[in-house]
């Protein structure tokens, strides 16, 4: 899908802060209007009688894309170690609990 494959290279050129040209037709800007067609190609695979596959790989992109937005990464915490800290310093901070990378071993597995 072009508008798709657009979004992709839009979202890479914002993240490396170069500017787009696209026209805003050209791509998704936003999860609800990726949503879209997702949940139309789920509904069409439920009501002719394939909810075996939309309830898999579609559903996970579905609920992927209703979760995270537009980012959709995946990220192996067991590979990215320093994103692993980062992701939980931000989650303890966002709780108030304090800055996960500074806490003691055993607070960390407590916490965990």
């Amino acid at each position: 899908c072009v508008q798709l494959e657009r979004s992709r290279r839009r979202l890479e050129l914002l993240l490396e802060d170069v500017a787009c040209d696209y026209d805003p037709l050209d791509y998704y800007e936003t999860a609800d209007q990726l949503l879209e067609p997702l949940l139309l190609c789920y509904e069409s695979l439920q009501s002719y009688g394939s909810g075996v596959l939309a309830d898999g790989r579609l559903a996970d992109l579905i609920r992927r894309v209703a979760t995270f937005g537009m980012v959709l990464m995946k990220l192996d915490l067991r590979q990215e170690s320093g994103r692993h800290a980062d992701t939980l310093d931000a989650i303890t901070t966002y709780l108030d609990m304090g800055t996960y990378s500074e806490w003691d071993e055993e607070k960390k597995l407590d916490f965990l």
